[in-house]
C-alpha cells in the first residue's frame, strides 16, 4: 500500500474505532485501582487533527501546516506490581509552503510521515514507588525518503512516588538516537489533585502538544473538563533521497501552549476542541551527516484541532 493510500485508509479505521470507546480524563491512582480490581487489560485510542495557521518565515515566505496523531496503545497487569503494554503511533504533517522554492539549497516536503511502536514497562512497589521504562523505535521521513535511512530509537525512564491521595510525583528522563545525533531531554512527572475541581497533570500523549508537558485541569462540573497548558517539541526527519541533499535531515522546534475544553460523553468517551500557539519556533536543514546547512525562524503560529479520546 502506497503511502497516499495508507493515510485515509488509517484515518478510516480510526474513525470506526472512535466510535466505539473514548474515555473521559481519570487520576492515575484511580485507575490503576479500578484496572487491578477488575478488568487486567485497558486499551486506548486516541486521533488529533490539528490546523497550523499560516505564518511567516524570516528567510522569506510562508507555510501552514496540517497534523494527524493517531495513538493506540494496550496494556495488561500481570500481577498486582507489573504493568507491561504495546503502543502503536502514527503522525502525519501536510506542509503547505508559499513565496519560497527552497531553504539552504534543498527542495522543502510537503509531507512527514512518523509510523513508531513502543514497550512500555512499569513496576509499582508495595512503597508507593512507581518505576517505568518505555523504549521505542520510529521512522521519521519526508514523502520520498528512504525508510532504512529514517530509523530514530531510544527509551524514556521515570520514577515517580505517590504521596497519600493526592499527589504522584517524580522525573523522568528520554535519551534517543534520533538521525545521527544523540538527544537527552528530562520532565516531571505529576498528577496533582489540587482540589475538588482542579489539578495539575502531564498532558494526553496525542493532545495538541504531547507527553511530558505541564497542563492545568479545571472541572466545573461532572461532564466538562477545561485545560490550560505547554511544552517545548523537537523532531527531525529524513529528507527526499532525491533531493539536491540526498538523504539530508529537517529538524523543527518549538514551544507550544494550549486551551483545551473538553466533554465526556458517557463512560468511555471524550471529546475535545483545543487551540493555542507555537512560537520560538525554528526550523534547520542539514546533511545526509548532520552537518548544518541552514536555518531560520518562524513567527508566532496559531493553532485549532480536535480531540478524540477512548478506553475500553
Amino acid at each position: 500500500m502506497t503511502r497516499s493510500r495508507l493515510i485515509p485508509a488509517v484515518l478510516a479505521l480510526l474513525l470506526v474505532l472512535a466510535a466505539m470507546a473514548m474515555p473521559g480524563h481519570a487520576d492515575v491512582q484511580s485507575t490503576e485501582s479500578a484496572e487491578r480490581g477488575g478488568s487486567k487489560t485497558m486499551v486506548r485510542l486516541s486521533y488529533t487533527p490539528l490546523y497550523q495557521f499560516e505564518t511567516d518565515l524570516d528567510s522569506g515566505g510562508k507555510f501552514d501546516v496540517q497534523r494527524h496523531f493517531l495513538r493506540f496503545d494496550v496494556s495488561r497487569f500481570i500481577d498486582p506490581n507489573w504493568m507491561v503494554g504495546v503502543g502503536v503511533s502514527f503522525d502525519y504533517e501536510r506542509w503547505n509552503f508559499s513565496d519560497i522554492a527552497g531553504l539552504a539549497g534543498v527542495d522543502l516536503w510537503d509531507g512527514i510521515f512518523r509510523p513508531g511502536i513502543s514497550i512500555p514497562v512499569f513496576y509499582s512497589t508495595d512503597n508507593n514507588w512507581r518505576f517505568g521504562i518505555i523504549p521505542s523505535i520510529d521512522f521519521a521521513g519526508a514523502t520520498g525518503a528512504e525508510t532504512s535511512e529514517s530509523i530514530s530509537y531510544g527509551a524514556v525512564v521515570s520514577a515517580a512516588y505517590t504521596f497519600g491521595s493526592n499527589l504522584m510525583l517524580g522525573l523522568g528522563t528520554g535519551i534517543f538516537e534520533r538521525l545521527d545525533q544523540t538527544e537527552a531531554f528530562p520532565f516531571v512527572v505529576i498528577d496533582w489533585k489540587i482540589n475538588d475541581r482542579m489539578r495539575l497533570v502531564n498532558p494526553f500523549p496525542a493532545g495538541p502538544v504531547g507527553p511530558a508537558g505541564l497542563e492545568l485541569v479545571y472541572t466545573p462540573g461532572d461532564t466538562v473538563e477545561i485545560g490550560i497548558g505547554g511544552a517545548y517539541r523537537s523532531y527531525r526527519f529524513r529528507l527526499d533521497d532525491s533531493s539536491v541533499v540526498a538523504d539530508g535531515i529537517g529538524q523543527v522546534d518549538f514551544w507550544a501552549s494550549f486551551v483545551r475544553v473538553g466533554w465526556r460523553l458517557g463512560k468511555h468517551y471524550q471529546f475535545d476542541i483545543n487551540g493555542g500557539a507555537l512560537f520560538g519556533g525554528s526550523i534547520t536543514i542539514e546533511d545526509e551527516n548532520a552537518n548544518e546547512l541552514g536555518e531560520t525562524d518562524y513567527d508566532t503560529a496559531p493553532f485549532i484541532g480536535m480531540t478524540f479520546k477512548g478506553r475500553f
